[in-house]
């Protein structure tokens, strides 16, 4: 049962059908037999691609499994359609301008001319088109192909037009933020250059600060030097004029002990001489006084 029911399902039925039309362009079918893809050429024209895009797309959307994405594509290819018929009317209605009669058999004539001949939009579009023009005003008319086929497009390519200007937005965003960049990268290289030449500047200054310092610590050291080998003569002077006065000084206190003891030499002879007298008195007396 489950056989059956997978066999006779449209979505199988449609994928065999479609098969079978398509085999029928290069193998003879009951179609080419009774000149199915004769009319459909006659009729759709040009357009007959864009029935075979549709056909096969719907074929494909039956086996997406995401629901969305299955509604998206139908939906794109329904549009696709609008697209193709809108601007065959388009056309059309830009070549009537070049018309200069306006009756309605020279239109139909000129229509018939343009649209078969030059570019085959099929009976059904040149149909529709003969039936349309003469009942609505051309500024409307054409108003009206311009929006559908800017809705068409919105529709079809959305989410490429999308991108298309997500990517012209960030390509100019892009471009801003470059020239702020380079322009950002121009001042910091200038106030770095700036900043490199105040600091070399700056360590000049120190360096003559510096050489001014040692240039004058070493005129100091020089005249310390100057000042500390007058101040090593003076005081070598000093020290010979000292200690010759200390060599006569000290020859004068030699000589002063000298003559001292010179001086407590005689007293101490005198001394002597006047102490011998004494005792040879007393030993005198001694003797007087024992005789007696």
């Amino acid at each position: 049962m489950k056989k059956i029911k997978w066999l006779f399902s449209f979505k199988y039925i449609y994928i065999i059908s479609l098969i079978y039309f398509f085999l029928g362009y290069f193998y003879p079918n009951l179609l080419q037999i009774n000149n199915i893809y004769l009319y459909i050429k006659e009729y759709f024209g040009i357009y007959e691609k864009l029935l075979w895009i549709f056909l096969v797309g719907y074929g494909f959307s039956m086996f997406m499994k995401n629901p969305n994405k299955r509604v998206v594509l139908k939906t794109r290819l329904f549009f696709i359609i609008i697209l193709g018929i809108a601007t065959g009317y388009l056309y059309l209605l830009d070549s009537l301008k070049e018309q200069t009669e306006k009756t309605i058999d020279s239109i139909q004539q000129y229509v018939i001319q343009v649209g078969l001949l030059n570019i085959n939009l099929g009976y059904i579009e040149l149909y529709t088109f003969l039936k349309i023009f003469p009942n609505v005003k051309t500024n409307v008319f054409a108003g009206s192909l311009i929006f559908i086929i800017f809705l068409s497009m919105i529709v079809i390519c959305g989410k490429m037009i999308r991108k298309l200007i997500v990517s012209v937005i960030n390509f100019i965003k892009g471009q801003i933020f470059r020239v702020r960049e380079e322009r950002r990268l121009k001042e910091e290289q200038i106030r770095l250059e700036k900043q490199a030449k105040l600091e070399k500047d700056i360590y000049d200054e120190i360096c003559n600060i510096q050489k001014a310092y040692q240039e004058k610590d070493r005129l100091e050291m020089e005249i310390e030097e100057v000042e500390l080998e007058g101040n090593t003569e003076n005081e070598l002077i000093l020290q010979v004029n000292i200690s010759e006065e200390f060599e006569e000084n000290l020859e004068n206190i030699v000589i002063e002990d000298d003559k001292k003891d010179d001086v407590e030499r005689i007293n101490e002879d005198d001394d002597i001489s006047i102490q011998i007298p004494e005792k040879e008195r007393d030993i005198s007396t001694v003797g007087i006084s024992t005789a007696n």
